[in-house]
């Protein structure tokens, strides 16, 4: 009988659970809350999904584990290795397509697949019966495993997990030279550390070891991923790792301004924005892009490129609001940076422009006129207000003949000067 540290009973059937399994179920639970938090904070991003599948992989070795420690007999604990395959087989494919998501090296999809090939090939020996450990015998109170170093598919899963972990590893040392940020460096030198350990834990103790050495492995290797998980945790918390220190924003403090707010990351992906914003987009959630924010959303793009120490002010942008209108914003961007002194994303600022179209109105200038004046003082050629408002060219350069009549002017830039002394005006 197993030494156990406390059994169960299930409609008159005896399961038992020694330290091992318990072990096995507490680094589960961990692991598998860990993975499904940071999809929780964005579940869309591709880093967190992947960080989510190496937490998978690594719960269900633990749940072949929790079986297999305090299984009765030898058959049964080959059996739950055999379920528990999937997590060990794929975990270092995940690891390296993680890392190479995260450092930017590889960002295509049907790219990254190719790295599966070798785990689905392994994946298919494994569940045909050609494990990594040739037989497992009792020791006491554990089961003990022997590594099969006679299978050349062994020694082709070693072969492969040591490659994608040393490439792994190259690409966060490239990385961490490269950054200029303190926080990225920071989180890279953990991750690094994370997966010295994973190699030496899941390596070296289950199959090195009992080579060299008078060694018995009881094949407790998942169990060290608690390692893993905490040093990870640890990043989240001290390196606000994977997103986390988006969720330190506070939202209550841009609600209350008056002025729309748009905070975002260097990405540019839209990170929060302020219930003044939403409200004069006519919208409840968040915005996706810039895309759906500003008509000139390419230009602001390149603004945000742009920006270096001083932010840029009095830039003319207009908003996209529903049924098809726009309207004419001042705005203010500049960068933000996190504690580090790391540039951290970018912080929209802008407020409407109000009581211009009283101005205009009083020259003639339908609404119409006046939206295209708008998207002009922009910065946007005829071409792309056409396509902004869905109709030809001609009919914007007819708008645009129109306007001039109406107020007494001949080309473009007169346009501008015009409005922009209208503008200062006392009547404004």
């Amino acid at each position: 009988m197993i030494n156990t540290i406390f059994h169960i009973n299930v409609k008159g059937m005896e399961i038992y659970v020694n330290i091992l399994s318990f072990i096995a179920v507490v680094a589960f639970t961990i692991t598998l809350i860990e993975g499904l938090f940071i999809l929780y904070i964005d579940f869309k991003s591709r880093g967190n999904q992947l960080f989510f599948l190496i937490c998978l992989a690594i719960s269900i070795w633990l749940v072949g584990g929790a079986f297999g420690y305090s299984a009765e007999t030898s058959d049964d604990a080959m059996f739950w290795l055999t379920m528990s395959s999937p997590g060990f087989i794929f975990m270092h494919a995940f690891v390296l397509h993680f890392v190479l998501r995260y450092t930017g090296f590889i960002m295509s999809s049907p790219v990254s697949l190719l790295l599966y090939l070798p785990s689905l090939c392994f994946l298919y020996l494994s569940m045909a019966g050609q494990q990594v450990f040739s037989d497992i015998f009792r020791s006491g109170d554990f089961w003990v495993m022997v590594p099969d170093y006679q299978s050349l598919p062994f020694y082709l899963l070693m072969a492969n997990y040591l490659t994608y972990y040393f490439i792994a590893l190259t690409l966060l040392y490239v990385s961490m030279k490269r950054t200029k940020s303190t926080r990225v460096r920071s989180q890279s030198r953990i991750i690094f550390i994370a997966i010295i350990i994973t190699i030496t834990s899941y390596n070296v103790e289950p199959f090195l070891a009992p080579l060299f050495f008078d060694y018995l492995t009881y094949g407790q290797a998942p169990l060290y991923s608690i390692v893993w998980v905490s040093l990870i945790w640890y990043a989240m918390n001290k390196y606000r790792f994977l997103g986390v220190y988006e969720r330190f924003i506070s939202t209550d403090v841009l609600d209350s301004l008056y002025e729309m707010v748009i905070i975002i990351d260097n990405s540019k992906r839209v990170i929060e924005t302020n219930s003044a914003l939403r409200k004069k987009l006519g919208i409840s959630r968040k915005p996706a892009s810039l895309h759906e924010i500003f008509v000139e959303y390419d230009l602001v793009e390149r603004l945000l490129d742009s920006i270096e120490a001083n932010p840029l002010q009095d830039i003319a942008l207009n908003l996209v609001l529903p049924e098809g209108r726009t309207g004419l914003v001042n705005s203010t961007l500049s960068v933000f940076r996190d504690r580090f002194q790391d540039a951290a994303g970018f912080i929209i600022i802008a407020q409407e422009i109000t009581g211009m179209y009283s101005l205009f109105r009083e020259r003639g200038i339908t609404e119409r006129e006046y939206q295209l004046i708008r998207l002009v003082l922009a910065g946007n050629s005829n071409k792309k207000i056409a396509k902004n408002l869905n109709i030809s060219l001609r009919t914007v350069e007819t708008h645009i003949t129109n306007i001039y009549g109406k107020l007494g002017l001949k080309r473009r830039g007169e346009l501008i000067n015009f409005c922009t002394e209208l503008l200062a005006g006392p009547a404004n």
